[in-house]
């Protein structure tokens, strides 16, 4: 048969959708089996009360919590565990906050390359714009896209905001009056 005249065939069978018992499928279907029909099944709809099982728990390391439904344990999960920080388990409302809170806080890369660029990236996952510092972008983030105060302080770094704080200092102790008070120094 030339090239033509499987071009014609083809041409005659038509096009669209064909059926598992059309002519063309046969000649495959008998040698491969490949659209063999094996039985019939039925798909059963259950109820939320069918679904419910045994106790399990929660597979999250050190979380004790245990549930009776999927439907439990799904909402349990994503309160609790879906965004939460792995270094400190800060919990967090999305992937954007997650991934800022990861870079800002627990990437040594981004401190060294914060110094040299504007690296804070706004809260707003649409928002493209960056910043020196986390101030500037929670300055932007009220003004521009009118956040809480807030929730800009929910999310704030403790470990950064301590440092930002002037630290007052005393006069180093009297070590006259250290040791008159009987402290011994090793």
């Amino acid at each position: 048969m030339t090239s033509m005249e499987k071009l014609q065939l083809l041409l005659a069978r038509g096009t669209g959708h064909k059926n598992l018992v059309d002519d063309l499928f046969k000649t495959v279907d008998d040698s491969l089996k490949v659209y063999r029909r094996v039985g019939v099944f039925e798909i059963i709809d259950q109820s939320d009360e069918q679904r419910c099982t045994d106790n399990f728990q929660c597979n999250v390391d050190g979380c004790t919590s245990s549930f009776t439904s999927m439907a439990d344990y799904d909402s349990h999960y994503n309160s609790n565990h879906r965004y939460t920080c792995i270094y400190c388990r800060k919990l967090l409302q999305s992937a954007h906050l997650l991934d800022l809170h990861l870079s800002e806080t627990h990437d040594n890369f981004f401190k060294v390359s914060s110094v040299k660029k504007p690296m804070f990236k706004c809260f707003i996952e649409t928002c493209q714009t960056q910043f020196w510092n986390s101030e500037e972008r929670n300055i932007h983030c009220r003004e521009i896209h009118n956040m809480s105060k807030g929730f800009l302080q929910h999310y704030g770094n403790k470990k950064n905001q301590k440092n930002n704080k002037k630290i007052k200092y005393t006069a180093p102790p009297n070590l006259e009056s250290m040791v008159e008070s009987s402290m011994v120094i090793n």
